[in-house]
């Protein structure tokens, strides 16, 4: 059975910038005059332009409600658009801990990918960044709201997801990574913390701070920067190779794993002691048949050490593993997602589902 859900608009509102201030709206689009046509067209496009100008925003545009995660740059707020009454996720960066620690690189990286999967790509399991805009101390990033928390959170609460649940999950992940590699963008730090769920339990993907922007599609390109979190870290990383897209699906790998058994692959009490694992112990599943020959096959498929030899797309979608699959219906969210987020439908800034450390 598959269920429809209409897209959302925006929640639009236009209001005035301080001048310490510069805010753009994600999707901006400039057209160059037409003299070819009448002075009647011409002011229609002026005015389809003026339309479309870049909303100017300031943080006083927003009132903050609660602190849904914090990090070494800043924090991400819980916060409500005063003209539209609408709620965001705001990511407030300190400027001086961005330049302390040479990090506005990644600052602007994520702010780059997120406007062009907005303005261009638009894809349905990337979030949507709505403002981003600064000023004297801070960077900030408007983004929509996912009331469902993150994957971590449910994985810390459940221990282990079924296997509906987890086929669900990786099938829009597979699609929201597929996504992020024709636009030219290597995520390189997937994760269960970057994986938001909405109040309607389908996912997102979130923080691309540490991503490889505008790469190109040629395979035979590649970078060498170590980044990323321990557990997720393809071995081409850890070796300090060159790599390319393909270590995105180690780290799907491991997510899939993880959210089968509980635990990542190679798990150990030290970064050391992981990397140790990662690079050479073999990889072994649990006694308690969880896992089906299909999602062991596909697991060892992703947790090749050898990136030539990886499973990447298209070879996942074709996998036995995701037989019952109509990629078509998943890019749509036509299926109805096997865990809906308890949300309480009087209360639109429930945060019940991330978190308490930070509520």
């Amino acid at each position: 059975m598959t269920s429809l859900h209409p897209e959302r608009g925006p929640s639009a509102g236009t209001t005035g910038a301080a001048t310490t201030t510069t805010a753009t709206t994600a999707a901006t689009t400039n057209e160059a005059p037409d003299t070819s046509v009448d002075s009647s067209a011409i002011v229609k496009r002026k005015k389809r332009r003026q339309h479309r100008e870049p909303e100017k925003v300031t943080v006083d545009d927003f009132e903050m409600i609660r602190v849904l995660g914090k990090g070494c740059a800043g924090k991400v707020l819980l916060v409500r658009h005063r003209p539209t009454s609408g709620l965001f996720a705001m990511k407030s960066i300190h400027k001086r801990h961005v330049l302390a620690h040479q990090e506005l690189q990644h600052t602007l990286t994520e702010q780059a990918v997120l406007k062009r999967m907005a303005r261009d790509v638009q894809d349905p399991f990337v979030v949507k960044l709505w403002w981003s805009f600064h000023d004297r101390t801070n960077l900030y990033l408007v983004m929509d709201f996912h009331p469902g928390g993150d994957l971590a959170t449910q994985l810390s609460r459940w221990g282990r997801l079924g296997r509906d649940r987890a086929r669900f999950y990786a099938a829009e992940i597979v699609e929201g990574v597929e996504g992020l590699h024709k636009a030219g963008v290597i995520y390189r730090d997937l994760k269960p913390e970057n994986v938001l769920i909405g109040a309607d339990g389908h996912i997102v993907l979130s923080d691309f701070g540490l991503s490889k922007d505008r790469w190109t599609a040629d395979e035979r390109d590649t970078t060498t920067t170590f980044c990323g979190t321990a557990e997720y870290l393809a071995p081409e990383v850890i070796q300090g190779s060159a790599y390319s897209y393909e270590v995105d699906w180690w780290s799907f790998g491991t997510m899939l794993y993880e959210m089968l058994t509980g635990i990542t692959p190679f798990w150990a009490d030290t970064h050391a002691d992981m990397y140790v694992r990662v690079l050479h112990d073999e990889l072994v599943f649990p006694d308690d048949r969880v896992l089906d020959m299909d999602t062991k096959s596909i697991l060892r498929g992703l947790l090749q050490r050898n990136p030539m030899l990886r499973m990447k797309e298209p070879r996942i979608k074709k996998h036995p593993y995701f037989s019952m699959i109509e990629w078509a219906h998943v890019f749509h969210k036509r299926y109805i997602p096997p865990y809906i987020p308890p949300i309480d439908p009087s209360n639109a800034m429930d945060t019940q589902n991330f978190d308490e450390a930070f509520l």
